[in-house]
């Protein structure tokens, strides 16, 4: 049965999908994410599921799970996770400060935490004459200051390289793997000679 009100104010601890429409969204860092376009709704059960972000002039259409909502104020919504794809784009530093690439993909699991991310780095692989695999260095980000690569020696007598390629590798990185998170990088456990195959 419907109920009658008087007055178009939802009741306490409420709100309305009129009001929601246009509200801005924040990430866990509190950094704009982008304002609700609409509300999505399971037609099978009738219940809310998404709200739909638009992020910015020529951004795109985000879906983002009610369950993300921290706390919806007044005049906008927090959310407690900040999306995985806010990520692609940022350095990785590795355990010794030094420079492996870029986020390129980043992934959340099904509880919301961050699951893994692709970077792509640039490695140097070295081979014998018979095309034999002898040993990948990580080669480091260069810089037009810095525009030299030295290659470690090996210590032991064996196979010599007669060749090296020098190629662009996708290495996915586990989250146990990621100390922290930040807006400028993400930082590494491990030496990046260490993800390399």
């Amino acid at each position: 049965m419907a109920e009658d009100e008087r007055e178009d104010e939802p009741q306490e601890g409420r709100t309305t999908f009129n009001r929601i429409r246009g509200m801005d969204v924040y990430d866990a860092e509190g950094e704009p994410f982008g304002h609700v376009h609409d509300i999505e709704i399971n037609k099978t059960t009738l219940n809310p599921t998404k709200l739909i972000i638009h992020k910015g002039f020529f951004g795109k259409y985000m879906r983002v799970n009610l369950k993300y909502i921290d706390k919806i104020t007044e005049d906008a919504i927090y959310l407690w996770i900040s999306p995985a794809k806010n990520l692609i784009g940022t350095r990785v530093i590795d355990a010794e400060g030094d420079e492996m690439g870029n986020v390129k993909e980043a992934e959340r699991g099904k509880d919301g935490g961050l699951e893994y991310i692709k970077v792509e780095t640039r490695v140097i692989r070295t081979k014998d004459d018979e095309e034999q695999q002898i040993d990948s260095y990580a080669v480091p980000m260069l810089s037009f200051e810095d525009m030299s690569v030295t290659l470690p020696t090996p210590l032991e007598e064996g196979n010599v390289a007669t060749r090296m390629d020098m190629m662009k590798e996708s290495i996915y990185i586990e989250a146990d793997d990621i100390i922290d998170v930040g807006k400028d990088c993400v930082r590494l456990k491990k030496r990046k000679e260490e993800y390399i195959n």
